[in-house]
This record gives structure tokens, sequence and C-alpha cells, in this order.
């Protein structure tokens, strides 16, 4: 079993970097394969991801907060 849950943790690093964006889904994903592999080369980018979905995040509840106060 320990082999499985280390190629599913490795596996969710490359489809989060590139997909992910949810923040706490990266973030999770980071940290599992942190756990796994603290020097792992995806680490960095994938702290960038989640840092990104963050922003991108807030700027969109800051959109529609306005459109739904233009909107009243």
């Amino acid at each position: 079993m320990l082999e499985l849950e280390r190629a599913l943790v490795i596996g969710r690093a490359p489809y989060e970097r590139w997909l992910g964006t949810e923040p706490h889904e990266i973030a999770a994903a980071a940290a599992a394969l942190r756990e796994l592999e603290p020097q792992h080369a995806l680490l960095c980018e994938l702290e960038t991801r989640a840092r990104r979905a963050r922003q991108l995040k807030r700027f969109l509840e800051i959109a529609v907060a306005a459109v739904a106060r233009s909107a009243a």
C-alpha cells in the first residue's frame, strides 16, 4: 500500500501544478509531496500555483461583489 500511496502523491503534484484551481487542494498536494520528498522539484512550482490561485480567487470574489453591488 505504501508504494500506491507514494505513486498517488507524486502523480497528483503535476496535475495540481498544471490544472489545479483550488488553493487548498494545491496546498494539500504540496504538503503531501513535501512529506515524501522534501526537495522535490515541483514544490516551488506548486507553491507558486497556490499563490496565484489565491490571488485569482480574491480577484473573482471582488469582481462578483462589484457586479452584485451594481445590480442592486
